[in-house]
């Protein structure tokens, strides 16, 4: 009997090891690096060891799958060949199991032991290895560390014979992959949903990540909407139209857009005239950026830290200007629009019954985003930047107010034109409901 207790006290240690070794390897697979760097910065020997860890993941994981291995054998050799024995002995009391002792005992101690293998060896210690990753890293990694550095040349060993036979086979090893933007948003999303991230941060995240795929001419304010200045026009009528703007800055030019002079600063104007000097708008003139409308938003953003400008304008392969993008408005691609004396001004109205008024300067994707639609058509993408230009790529004209079509289950029509261009848009369901 004392025999028996000895050899389940050994299987039930040589169990604990095993989950012990399969605690520790999904606590450091699963632990953060930020949280152990600034626990090993605090000065915890077992967050070092646990980065070290990480650092070398082929080694430890290694090493643990042999520590597993190895406890695996040593728990069947010692189950099958010494206590089911003891067990047999015991059924063999029984009269009428005497004949079946020997199956009946091999078959009751692999089943005792392969149930708490499972439970206490693997499921137990991985649940409490993932619920608390840190903690559990921290406490054994450095012994895990030790058992890393003894079972080195078995490694080496197991390591050049796994190389030899994926070489005979002509498998080249699996190389670090890099994560994907996609990727990224998936973990963000997920850490919102955790709590790790506020929903406003994810917003944010995600802006900062579109910039690299949009446009500067999705952001500009387009040619006909530019507010500028023409030197040609006699001083009172110039002085007129610089206290008529809201804008701090003008571009001014010389009877056209196209013979652009400069920016205006409105304080230099204001200087001169409160030092009592005559108008001089070239001492206020500054030197304007041009960019190609090829440009991205975030090369835009690295041209305005690079400058001093934070206006640039935007040309066309002829070398005319489509329009101006301000930093301003990359701001506001990121975090949202500013409000804009007291109140906040937006391109879109949502009226009662569920339909949108919509201004068809409004950038593609924020349309896109606004009637609940993920993406243009393929074959789409990149032929226009804003609602207007979807407008008439549908209708395939210059359309007239009451123009109307119907797209993705949507009712479009054109509400106001200003000129030749498309200034409101009534974006309603086809059956009546909402638009969104």
């Amino acid at each position: 009997m004392e025999r028996i207790i000895l050899e389940v006290v050994l299987i039930g240690a040589l169990i604990i090891v095993n989950g012990l070794f399969s605690m520790t390897e999904i606590a450091v697979v699963s632990a953060r690096r930020m949280r152990l760097q600034g626990a090993a910065g605090e000065g915890s020997k077992g967050a070092a060891a646990a980065i070290e860890l990480q650092e070398r993941p082929e080694r430890f994981l290694s090493a643990v799958q042999i520590g597993i291995t190895l406890v695996g054998i040593l728990s069947g050799a010692f189950g099958g060949a010494f206590l089911s024995q003891e067990v047999s002995a015991l059924v063999a009391t029984v009269p009428a199991l005497e004949p079946y002792s020997a199956s009946i005992g091999f078959g009751l101690v692999i089943l005792v032991i392969t149930y708490f293998s499972l439970v206490v060896g693997e499921l137990v210690p991985k649940n409490i290895a993932l619920n608390m990753p840190e903690a559990v890293a921290t406490t054994f990694s450095r012994p895990m560390r030790f058992v890393s550095k003894l079972t080195a040349p078995v490694v080496w060993l197991l390591s050049r014979s796994t190389r030899l036979i994926l070489g005979i086979f002509r498998v080249s090893e699996a190389t670090d992959s890099v994560m994907t933007e996609d990727e990224i948003r998936a973990h963000i999303a997920q850490g919102t949903e955790t709590g790790v991230f506020h929903s406003s941060e994810q917003e944010l995240i995600e802006s900062v990540l579109r910039l690299d795929d949009l446009r500067a001419t999705a952001l500009m304010t387009s040619r006909v909407k530019i507010e500028w200045i023409n030197l040609e026009d006699d001083t009172e009528t110039i002085k007129r139209r610089l206290a008529e703007s809201g804008f701090s800055r003008l571009p001014a030019g010389r009877g056209s857009l196209d013979e652009l002079a400069g920016v205006i600063e409105k304080r230099d104007v204001l200087v001169q005239m409160l030092e009592g000097k005559d108008l001089d708008l070239a001492a206020s003139l500054r030197e304007p950026t041009f960019v190609p409308e090829t440009v991205t938003v975030l090369e835009l953003l690295a041209l305005f830290r690079s400058t001093a400008s934070d206006v640039v304008f935007i040309v066309d392969e002829f070398g005319s200007i489509e329009g101006l993008v301000t930093l301003k408005d990359v701001l506001e691609e990121i975090v949202g629009d500013f409000p804009v004396g007291g109140a906040v001004q937006g391109s879109l109205f949502v009226r009662e019954d569920g339909s949108m008024l919509i201004d068809g300067s409004m950038p593609v994707d924020e349309f896109m985003e606004a009637i609940g639609v993920k993406a243009l058509p393929a074959g789409e993408r990149g032929m226009y930047q804003t609602l207007a230009g979807f407008v008439l790529t549908r209708l395939e004209r210059l359309p007239h107010e009451g123009d109307h079509f119907e797209w993705n289950g949507r009712r479009f029509e054109v509400m106001d034109m200003d000129g030749r261009r498309v200034d409101k848009v009534l974006v309603s369901a086809v059956d009546g409901g909402s638009a969104y």
